[in-house]
């Protein structure tokens, strides 16, 4: 182990081992090298400190925050590429996931073909490991390899489930390897399997475009409707303010207690909260996009950026739209 090596795997520590075990796991469900890890997170590791400095030191110069707004935007900034580096590796293995389980109904349907045309089991798997299969070759690739070694072939198809994040695929390979334990009529399972495979991806096809309406409404209420209701929240504050400085009377004086600015509630101040609110809600709606999607909100966070970037541009036109138009009234 080189110098550099250690240096990744001593700065990794930092991370909890459970965290770091997890990371592992999906590097592999990916189809990388787990000892990746080291290499991957130390230079995110170096790269935080140096942007938490930055931000930290260099506030006052690119934005006006006080110091605690900036060491919280710092480790912000911080938690969200963390976040954003383990989504890539996440939807990495996703797709995987995705290329493995497209295939599989085909593969099965060429494995069956092949045993009925006499091929023993690894022979039919042998032979069905395509390369139009992509990564379910690899892993046919890989079962049919240790299977030449001391592993049994049923044993093999055993850890194929485990190198790759599917219940279908897993499923699929226990009935096969207790197939061949038990004699059963091989042909018939797979050619089952592949039919009911095909049809349960079929039914999430259905149920997806059964929930898009709601998943449209969702992002419209998200994208457009917030923005542009907070942008008016924060007008009105506006106006309130100048009428109250300008007439130099108090807000009760309006009817508008609630709006009295002993209360810290500024247009600048209701700016901020309106950004903080659209980011986080641009989150949650995106998180449960992910479960009406898919059952998982992890798979959600794949259109947060362009929703959180979306609901921050609309609500800073907004604001202007709306000025503008109040303004041609006066």
């Amino acid at each position: 182990m080189n110098i550099k090596d250690r240096i990744y795997r001593n700065l990794i520590k930092v991370y909890p081992k459970k965290y770091r075990k997890s990371v592992e796991q999906l590097l592999m469900y990916a189809g990388e090298d787990k000892k990746n890890v080291a290499s991957m997170f130390a230079p995110a590791i170096v790269f935080n400190i140096l942007l938490v400095i930055i931000i930290i030191k260099g506030q006052q110069i690119f934005f006006p925050v006080n110091k605690v707004e900036g060491i919280v935007a710092a480790f912000a900034v911080v938690l969200l590429y963390q976040l954003f580096l383990y989504l890539g590796i996440f939807f990495k293995a996703d797709k995987r996931t995705r290329q493995v389980e497209d295939s599989l109904p085909d593969a099965l349907q060429l494995m069956a073909s092949n045993l009925n045309a006499g091929m023993t089991p690894f022979q039919a798997m042998k032979v069905a490991a395509r390369d139009e299969f992509g990564a379910l070759k690899d892993e046919f690739d890989y079962a049919t390899t240790k299977a030449l070694g001391t592993e049994s072939f049923a044993h093999a198809l055993l850890n194929i489930g485990k190198r790759v994040n599917s219940p279908v695929l897993e499923r699929a390979m226990k009935l096969i390897s207790s197939a061949l334990k038990s004699g059963g009529h091989l042909a018939i399972l797979l050619e089952d399997l592949a039919e009911d495979i095909a049809e349960t991806k079929s039914l999430k096809n259905e149920m997806i475009t059964n929930t898009k309406t709601y998943s449209m409404f969702i992002m419209f209420t998200i994208i457009v409707g917030a923005p542009l209701l907070l942008a008016i929240s924060v007008h009105f504050v506006q106006i309130v303010t100048d009428m109250k400085s300008s007439a130099n009377i108090s807000a009760s004086e309006f009817g508008l207690e609630f709006l009295s600015m002993d209360l810290g509630l500024t247009p600048e101040f209701l700016t901020k909260m309106a950004v903080v609110i659209l980011f986080v809600t641009s989150l949650l709606a995106c998180m449960l996009f992910g479960v009406i999607q898919t059952g998982k909100e992890k798979y959600g966070f794949k259109f947060a950026p362009m929703v959180v970037m979306a609901s921050l541009i609309l609500f800073a036109v907004s604001k202007i739209l709306i000025a503008k138009f109040f303004a041609g009234l006066m």
